[in-house]
């Protein structure tokens, strides 16, 4: 088992080490955690740019193709031509038509383009059908001035180009590459700078869908697509849903998807992070389709989620855990060498304290270590001498101390039953006085008797001075038992006489004052252990302070019962004005009195306590202001002590 100066040692050192582990530790674990999050915003933040940057260069890309569409030599040679030369009209729509059909064949990203006149009349159309191109026939054409891209590309100033979103969300189940996204339409002109009509390419999500999903060694990651309403175009989920062959189902927008404040900052159109996010880390990029309109825009994102740092994190807590285990076993390993080392002369020391302790002197101390602890041994053995001697002086005062208190203690037990006695001396004058009386009065009836010769009266009178004179007797008898020194040798005592003893002396004046005395005694009562002048003057001190507590014509009760594990209950109850809580924890007290000076010297019910517990016994109170007291002693019956008396002989 480990001494306490091994323990201290250890904590001494565990705290010198610990301190600056326990400080660089933290800022460790800090920094590292920093690092795996500004990693996960580094590479989030790298790919939600590099996502838009792509998409943007697709609309880029969109403007460009426009631009070189309404610029191409055959479509100014089809605005140029003269309306009274039909047929060159048809000749160079058929050439533009043809360069349409060309134009879609390379560029996989766009699915349809049109031609419209200055009515708004479908000139030229040309559209995919999956791997097929299609010409729009004449039959089909329709007229598209109010149509919504017709009005806003015509209401452009010069060449600027409008973009019409054309699918504001897309549906999980669909192909994003086949869908079209975007509307680019922009006035066309002739060689004097008319209009004439307006041309229109449909984007298609194809290389949108590429610029999104595409992973490589530089890119490992996907990103989302989201409309400026916040309604998905394309979510990395899908893809993997694919691929696994899993449901995708429906397609949440953002909105009911994060928190309001998370879905406010990626809609705001600009780029940015979000990292203070309880579940996820935000990079999002906005992205414009048209040149100078800032109503709508798509939004590039890219989420990390915080449970992806728990692997990471418990990796470098397990290398952190591994160190500071590490650290302790090497500590614990130099407080246990380097407490032996020191400790060795201690333990000596110790076990010479502890022979003083038990009082086994085991003579002087040798310690050889030339050091502090060779120097205590010499001040330990001087010391252990002045001990003994003082320990011998100290035994001796002691016993006398203990002599005199015991002799104080009886003095003080004896003064209170001489002050009962003095209380006792009015009523027991009465009680003497009466039988007196009628004896001197038989004693003139038998001399007259005698003169006469009547000796059968002188019979009866000499009867009725028998009992007068027991009578006395009595009185005198149980006066001098109770005035009696009291021990505190155990022994068996008959519980109901001793009751009835203390009532004979104490019931004239409790009847003076009107109170009424009513005894409940069980017949059968075993004996208790205790000691007879002891339990009547514990009768006697309850007793008495019930009669002081209790007003004309109330009640004091007695009783005596059977109690469970053969022991014997004694309750003294009273009416009178109870005991207030706050005093009831005192009133066991030496010398605690509520009385007022001169009535009472507070000892009563201490040396009544100090009996019953001596006795082996115990004591409950119980009381209500203004209702009365209640006293149950609970005594060991003489034979439940024996039993544990032949209990314990046989242990031994």
């Amino acid at each position: 088992m480990f001494n306490r100066i091994w323990k201290k040692f250890t904590f001494v050192l565990l705290i010198v080490a610990f301190v600056p582990i326990g400080y660089f530790g933290m800022q460790d674990w800090q920094a590292a955690r920093n690092s795996v999050q500004d990693e996960a915003l580094k590479t989030i933040v790298l790919n939600s740019l590099e996502r838009s940057k792509e998409i943007e260069r697709v609309f880029i890309n969109a403007h460009a193709d426009i631009n070189y569409l309404r610029s191409s030599l055959v479509m100014q040679f089809l605005l140029d031509a003269p309306s009274a030369k039909p047929d060159a009209a048809i000749y160079w729509r058929s050439l533009v038509e043809r360069e349409f059909r060309q134009f879609l064949s390379l560029q996989y990203n766009y699915s349809r383009v049109g031609l419209l006149d200055e009515y708004g009349n479908e000139d030229v159309v040309v559209f995919r059908n999956d791997d097929e191109l299609i010409t729009l026939e004449d039959k089909e054409k329709r007229n598209r001035l109010t149509a919504p891209y017709y009005v806003k590309a015509a209401q452009l100033d010069g060449s600027a180009i409008a973009a019409i979103p054309m699918s504001s969300v897309v549906d999980p189940s669909m192909d994003l590459r086949r869908t079209t996204l975007i509307r680019y339409a922009t006035k066309i002109f002739d060689r004097f700078g008319r209009p004439r009509g307006i041309i229109y390419l449909d984007l298609n999500g194809a290389d949108i869908f590429y610029g999104l999903s595409n992973t490589s060694f530089e890119q490992r990651r996907m990103a989302a697509l989201v409309t400026h309403e916040g309604k998905y175009i394309f979510k990395p989920e899908w893809v993997a849903n694919k691929n696994s062959g899993a449901a995708t189902g429906a397609a949440p927008d953002l909105i009911h998807e994060f928190p309001s404040e998370v879905v406010e900052q990626i809609l705001s159109g600009r780029h940015g992070v979000i990292a203070d996010d309880r579940d996820n880390l935000f990079s999002f990029s906005s992205i414009y389709p048209q040149i100078g309109e800032r109503d709508l825009f798509y939004v590039v994102f890219d989420r990390y989620p915080r449970e992806f740092f728990a692997p990471k994190m418990k990796r470098i807590a397990n290398r952190y855990i591994i160190g500071v285990s590490g650290a302790v076993i090497l500590i614990i390993i130099v407080s246990i060498l380097a407490s032996r080392a020191l400790t060795r002369n201690l333990t000596k020391l110790r076990d010479s304290v502890e022979s003083i302790r038990y009082n086994r002197p085991g003579g002087h101390l040798v310690i050889k270590s030339g050091d502090e602890i060779e120097a205590l041994a010499r001040a330990f053995n001087s010391m252990a001498d002045s001990i003994m001697e003082y320990q011998q002086s100290l035994e001796n005062k002691v016993e006398e101390r203990t002599r005199r208190i015991k002799q104080v203690e009886r003095r003080l037990m004896q003064s209170e039953k001489l002050a009962a006695i003095g209380f006792l001396a009015a009523g027991v004058a009465h009680e003497v006085n009466n039988p007196i009386s009628t004896i001197v009065t038989r004693l003139e009836l038998i001399e007259r008797d005698l003169e006469r010769g009547k000796m059968e009266n002188v019979k009866k009178d000499l009867e009725v001075l028998r009992n007068h004179a027991r009578r006395i007797g009595g009185i005198a008898t149980n006066l001098l038992t109770f005035s009696r020194e009291t021990s505190k040798e155990v022994e068996e005592v008959d519980l109901n006489a001793a009751v009835e003893r203390v009532l004979g002396l104490i019931e004239p004046p409790i009847a003076k004052k009107g109170i009424n005395i009513k005894t409940n005694l069980e017949p059968s009562l075993p004996l208790v252990m205790a000691n007879a002048s002891g339990m009547e003057q514990i009768i006697y001190n309850i007793v008495y302070n019930a009669y002081q507590a209790t007003a004309e014509n109330g009640e004091i009760a007695l009783a005596t019962r059977l109690a469970a594990g053969g022991r014997v209950e004694l309750s003294i109850s009273d009416t009178g004005v109870g005991i207030p809580k706050e005093v009831m924890e005192h009133i066991f007290e030496p010398f605690y009195t509520t009385k007022d000076v001169g009535d009472g010297t507070g000892l009563g019910l201490s040396i009544s306590y100090g009996l019953i517990r001596d006795f082996g016994g115990d004591v409950d109170v119980e009381s209500e202001p203004s209702k009365g007291t209640v006293f149950t002693i609970t005594l060991v019956s003489a034979k439940a002590g024996l039993a544990d008396r032949e209990k314990e002989f046989i242990n031994v």
